[in-house]
């Protein structure tokens, strides 16, 4: 029996919104992915988008609901065993959100504003300066999705169904 040289994964769990499932969880998707692929680094990336945006799901997420705190986190893609050609993986989270939550119309502008650089490190760039350049050490810095674009090398999008957020990550390492 031969092992075949490209293939699929996947991960999709309903995840409690605890904070120590953060960790857990990027915890258990390096593991995993550094078990699959020699490329170290890209599968630190991988992790740490999955930690950023299980983060942003539990700290924006709407908790009040009678479904038990839970949210969704998938993690899928291709790769190949070879070692040679690249691997795209995305990641996924959704969780619930109130109608007219500000951190939904935020998280929104906030990818759009990314989309207008030519790359997630102009993007980055432009929003160290922006929070270098600010008087007010109050207001939040919206770092956070700007950070997983440049640093896990990944397009972001997202979208709001039916009172549900969904912010995905796709990326090739």
């Amino acid at each position: 029996m031969s092992v075949p040289t490209t293939f699929s994964f996947s991960i999709d769990l309903p995840i409690r919104s605890d904070w120590a499932n953060v960790d857990l969880m990027r915890t258990s998707v390096q593991n995993c992915f550094t078990a699959i692929f020699s490329d170290i680094d890209g599968c630190q990336a991988l992790a740490m988008v999955t930690g950023e945006l299980l983060e942003n799901a539990i700290k924006y997420g709407d908790w009040s609901g009678d479904d038990g705190g839970a949210f969704r986190l998938r993690v899928w893609g291709e790769g190949s065993r070879a070692g040679e050609g690249r691997r795209s993986a995305h990641v996924s989270v959704e969780n619930p959100v109130k109608p007219d939550d500000p951190h939904v119309a935020d998280a929104l502008a906030t990818l759009s504003w990314i989309a207008g650089f030519a790359s997630a490190k102009e993007a980055y760039r432009a929003k160290l300066l922006e929070i270098a350049a600010s008087r007010d050490e109050m207001s939040p810095s919206r770092l956070g999705l700007v950070r997983i674009a440049y640093e896990g090398n990944c397009n972001l999008h997202a979208e709001v169904t039916d009172g549900v957020l969904k912010v995905t990550a796709d990326t090739v390492f």
